[in-house]
């Protein structure tokens, strides 16, 4: 009898439909009071600009909202060093997912890094339909964890029995995150209103491992 053990690996490209901004902001203000006013602002700023573009202003997805003490390393007497509090840092972050070839992304990103301090703007891509890709690519992990059983034991004169256990490993969605804007652009009519980005993001892919036992007959 025995058993034979195999890894099948899946690995899947998927053409991306949705584009998502990463607006990151990041800013030194004199207070508590001061930054965490800032940041309500900001919240609200960003929805009425997507409301201002036809968007509904509940698209914008807050993943951080942080208000901290700005601490900087001063020289004091005796050439001591000591840290000492210079204000409070406010940093946030929305993820907004847009349609692929969204044709208002460019006055989109153009308004928030004219209006908003301290607003970096990152873009990546993804696939709306998680749930579809990830068993597509554990599908094709299985297959070929299969395949790779059958060659093996054809060459040992064997012939595979029942499966006596599973094991599903690791799922990587790779989304591409290339940085377009390393610094949101910040002054007034950088990109003219016939500016456009055409976009041609890269495949994702899907990486799955499955880990397959079978009994030998």
């Amino acid at each position: 009898m025995g058993t034979i053990k195999v890894l099948g690996q899946g690995e899947v490209k998927f053409a991306p439909d949705v584009t998502r901004v990463m607006v990151k902001i990041d800013a030194l203000h004199s207070t508590y009071q001061e930054a965490f006013e800032a940041g309500a602002r900001n919240t609200n700023h960003i929805k009425d600009i997507l409301a201002e573009h036809g968007f509904d202003r509940d698209i914008a997805k807050t993943s951080r909202f942080d208000v901290s003490m700005h601490r900087v390393h001063k020289k004091v007497e005796r050439g001591e060093w000591q840290w000492v509090v210079k204000g409070y840092d406010i940093k946030q972050t929305f993820t907004i997912e847009l349609e692929m070839g969204c044709p208002k992304l460019t006055a989109l990103l153009d308004q928030v890094g004219r209006e908003i301090a301290g607003v970096e703007i990152e873009l990546g891509f993804a696939v709306s339909d998680t749930d579809s890709a990830r068993l597509k690519v554990i599908e094709t992990a299985v297959k070929d964890a299969q395949r790779k059983a059958e060659v093996m034991v054809a060459a040992l004169g064997k012939k595979l029995g029942d499966v006596s256990s599973v094991r599903y490993g690791n799922l990587d969605e790779d989304y591409y995150n290339g940085r377009v804007y390393d610094q949101c652009l910040a002054s007034p009519g950088a990109l003219c209103e016939e500016s456009s980005m055409d976009l041609t993001p890269v495949d994702l892919n899907g990486n799955a491992n499955v880990e397959v036992v079978w009994d030998l007959i």
